[in-house]
């Protein structure tokens, strides 16, 4: 063989894409030795066998009617994508092209399959994120665009979630060794300090116990890049670890420019959804939750307990003498008051104008009672304004019930109330005439 046939030869026999030849009847006719390393099956097992074995049920209807189409259009140009049946059962994305080939004696399509692992996490990253899914799940996928497993590289994103720390997921690499941690220890505090990217040629710029976990695992050289996290204000990190005596890491500078734009996307995102959620959830006055958060608890609760419906008593005047302003601070400190009552699990609503609701998980009777004793008493001290003092009282209906707590219970405390403020209207001492 010449030395043009030796390399045409090795085009197909070395390429790392997976080539096969099908024949008019939709069976395979070759496949070259990249359909064990990136599918699992011994090119000599899958001679004969028709397509559809390979093709992900789902896929097949799809890849049918293309192949149909091969006498009246001929191949069609582009790149498609299917999920093909690897050794083991799993499925594989890839990319597949494909063109009209002949030995001689036979038409046949040869098909050129590729991993779309990237182009499959990013859509999966997509669907997870309008899905409403968590941070972690949705950052996960980006873990494969480095195509770690076929590199034998690790790769780490950590990130920063208020009221829940730092946070990290990884490919068999623990915190330490992603960033995942309020004080990570160089190389990862230095690039959040200088926002900077940072390469080390090997685990020696650790510290000890870290550079010990690394060599235990076998990693080698790393890069951290950071990543602008509005909601947070702390920079979340990528981190790519090399095997011991392996390529640099710097090899995946395309895979880290891509994880880089869509992780910071995703943190956009989540915060702005956080946000919003927050708001529809919150009265902008008070920082309480607000009538749509409340009846959100109700409809979730498990625990039962009590609801204490709250009217506030001569609020109107305040408002009409000192003007609304000034209704709003008295407002803001009968919010502070309220929360200063509850036990720690109970629930502080703002629900109308002057209303307000506390929902308190497993409350007895006795419980709800000394509560709305606890608040009456507060509320009757008087409220420091511009020009003097103010006075209100509080009118509280009180409903429980052993089973979940519901709008049904919230509908009984109302009318309690609405009881509790006649009985105050009954017995408020009349005027005297002078």
């Amino acid at each position: 063989m010449d030395r043009s046939g030796v390399l045409y030869e090795s085009l197909v026999e070395d390429a790392f894409e997976c080539i096969v030849t099908i024949r008019s009847d939709l069976t395979l006719a070759y496949a070259n030795p990249s359909m064990a390393k990136l599918l699992g099956h011994a090119p000599e097992d899958t001679l004969g066998r028709p397509v559809a074995d390979f093709v992900h049920p789902d896929d097949l209807d799809r890849a049918l009617a293309e192949l149909s189409g091969l006498e009246s259009w001929g191949v069609a140009n582009g790149t498609t994508s299917f999920r093909l049946r690897h050794g083991d059962g799993s499925w594989v994305p890839c990319d597949v092209t494909a063109a009209a080939v002949t030995d001689g004696e036979e038409d046949l399509i040869a098909v050129y399959c590729r991993p779309a692992g990237y182009q499959h996490a990013v859509d999966t990253v997509l669907t997870r994120l309008l899905s409403g899914g968590s941070r972690a799940e949705t950052l996960a996928p980006l873990l494969d665009v480095f195509d770690w497993a076929v590199n034998d590289a690790h790769i780490g994103i950590a990130w920063h979630e208020e009221g829940r720390g730092h946070q990290s997921i990884a490919t068999g690499l623990p915190p330490e060794l992603t960033g995942g941690e309020a004080d990570p220890g160089a190389p990862w505090a230095d690039a959040r300090v200088d926002f900077a990217g940072v390469h080390c040629p090997g685990p020696a710029a650790l510290d000890p116990l870290r550079r010990a976990t690394a060599e235990e695992l076998g990693r080698g050289a790393l890069w951290v890049e950071p990543i602008t996290d509005e909601g947070s204000g702390i920079a979340a990190l990528v981190t790519v670890w090399s095997r011991l005596d392996g390529p640099p890491p710097e090899t995946h500078a395309f895979s880290m420019a891509l994880a880089k734009t869509h992780i910071e996307l995703v943190l956009r995102w989540t915060h702005q959804v956080a946000r919003l959620d927050a708001a529809a959830h919150t009265d902008v006055l008070t920082g309480l939750p607000n009538r749509r958060s409340l009846f959100d608890l109700l409809d979730n609760d498990r625990r039962g307990g009590a609801l204490l419906f709250c009217d506030l008593d001569h609020f109107k005047p305040v408002n009409d003498q000192h003007g609304h302003q000034v209704g709003d601070d008295v407002l803001r400190e009968v919010a502070d008051r309220l929360r200063a009552c509850v036990r720690a699990d109970d629930v502080v609503a703002r629900t109308g104008g002057d209303e307000f609701v506390i929902l308190a998980h497993g409350a007895t009777t006795d419980q709800a009672a000394e509560l709305g004793q606890r608040i009456s008493t507060a509320l009757r001290e008087p409220f420091i304004v511009p020009g003097g003092t103010v006075d209100l009282g509080i009118s509280i209906g009180i409903a429980g019930t052993d089973a979940p707590l519901s709008d049904t219970v919230l509908a009984r405390a109302d009318q309690a109330m609405l009881a509790d403020k006649a009985r105050r209207h009954r017995h408020r001492p009349r005027p005297t005439r002078n």
